[in-house]
Protein backbone atom coordinates (compact mmCIF):
# COMPACT_ATOMS: atom_id res chain seq x y z
CA UNK A 1 0.00 0.00 0.00
CA UNK A 2 2.80 2.49 0.58
CA UNK A 3 4.33 2.05 -2.72
CA UNK A 4 1.03 2.77 -4.39
CA UNK A 5 1.02 5.95 -2.17
CA UNK A 6 4.16 6.78 -3.23
CA UNK A 7 2.93 6.21 -7.10
CA UNK A 8 -0.24 8.35 -6.63
CA UNK A 9 1.89 11.17 -5.19
CA UNK A 10 4.75 11.42 -7.89
CA UNK A 11 2.37 10.42 -11.01
CA UNK A 12 -0.61 11.96 -10.35
CA UNK A 13 0.28 14.53 -12.93
CA UNK A 14 -2.92 16.07 -13.16
CA UNK A 15 -3.54 16.30 -9.83
CA UNK A 16 -6.94 14.82 -9.59
CA UNK A 17 -6.61 12.02 -7.06
CA UNK A 18 -6.65 9.54 -9.82
CA UNK A 19 -4.66 7.73 -12.66
CA UNK A 20 -5.67 6.96 -15.89
CA UNK A 21 -3.17 4.70 -17.69
CA UNK A 22 -1.25 7.23 -19.22
CA UNK A 23 -0.18 8.40 -15.88
CA UNK A 24 0.37 4.70 -14.86
CA UNK A 25 2.46 4.43 -18.03
CA UNK A 26 4.36 7.72 -17.78
CA UNK A 27 5.27 6.58 -14.32
CA UNK A 28 6.83 3.60 -15.22
CA UNK A 29 9.03 5.16 -18.45
CA UNK A 30 10.19 7.77 -15.14
CA UNK A 31 11.00 4.90 -13.50
CA UNK A 32 12.71 2.96 -16.03
CA UNK A 33 14.53 6.14 -17.21
CA UNK A 34 15.73 6.70 -13.38
CA UNK A 35 17.26 3.09 -13.28
CA UNK A 36 19.47 3.55 -16.33
CA UNK A 37 20.43 6.83 -15.21
CA UNK A 38 21.53 4.61 -11.77
CA UNK A 39 22.71 1.76 -13.39
CA UNK A 40 23.71 2.19 -16.84
CA UNK A 41 24.19 5.39 -17.59
CA UNK A 42 25.45 4.88 -21.61
CA UNK A 43 22.48 3.13 -22.01
CA UNK A 44 20.34 6.45 -23.09
CA UNK A 45 17.12 7.29 -21.57
CA UNK A 46 13.35 5.42 -23.20
CA UNK A 47 11.03 7.64 -24.85
CA UNK A 48 7.52 6.04 -25.13
CA UNK A 49 4.45 7.71 -26.01
CA UNK A 50 1.21 6.40 -24.23
CA UNK A 51 -0.12 3.96 -26.40
CA UNK A 52 -3.78 4.29 -24.44
CA UNK A 53 -6.68 6.20 -25.44
CA UNK A 54 -7.37 8.89 -22.87
CA UNK A 55 -10.28 11.57 -23.17
CA UNK A 56 -9.55 14.61 -25.77
CA UNK A 57 -9.00 18.00 -24.75
CA UNK A 58 -10.20 20.39 -27.22
CA UNK A 59 -7.27 21.85 -29.07
CA UNK A 60 -5.30 20.12 -27.38
CA UNK A 61 -2.19 18.29 -29.58
CA UNK A 62 -1.12 14.72 -29.74
CA UNK A 63 2.19 12.85 -29.98
CA UNK A 64 1.55 12.87 -33.87
CA UNK A 65 0.27 16.59 -34.15
CA UNK A 66 3.71 17.60 -32.31
CA UNK A 67 5.50 15.17 -34.80
CA UNK A 68 3.83 16.81 -37.15
CA UNK A 69 4.82 20.49 -35.80
CA UNK A 70 8.41 19.74 -35.33
CA UNK A 71 8.80 18.63 -39.01
CA UNK A 72 7.18 21.49 -39.70
CA UNK A 73 9.66 23.70 -37.95
CA UNK A 74 12.68 22.29 -38.98
CA UNK A 75 11.44 22.43 -42.16
CA UNK A 76 11.20 25.88 -42.48
CA UNK A 77 13.90 27.31 -40.45
CA UNK A 78 16.88 24.57 -40.67
CA UNK A 79 17.97 26.65 -43.38
CA UNK A 80 21.59 24.29 -44.29
CA UNK A 81 19.90 21.18 -43.32
CA UNK A 82 21.42 19.43 -40.62
CA UNK A 83 18.62 18.69 -38.78
CA UNK A 84 19.65 21.30 -35.90
CA UNK A 85 18.66 24.83 -35.60
CA UNK A 86 21.49 26.89 -34.93
CA UNK A 87 23.44 29.94 -35.83
CA UNK A 88 24.42 28.63 -38.61
CA UNK A 89 20.47 28.73 -40.09
CA UNK A 90 20.84 32.71 -40.37
CA UNK A 91 18.45 32.96 -37.14
CA UNK A 92 18.91 35.66 -35.15
CA UNK A 93 21.27 35.27 -32.41
CA UNK A 94 18.51 36.93 -29.89
CA UNK A 95 16.17 33.69 -30.60
CA UNK A 96 18.79 31.57 -29.91
CA UNK A 97 19.10 32.46 -25.89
Amino acid sequence: MAHLEEVYGNCDFDGDKKLDACEIHACLVLSENSFREAKCKDFGKLFCDCPFKVAKCEGSWNCKDIAGITVDILNSLDKNSDGKLNLKDEIDEKHMK
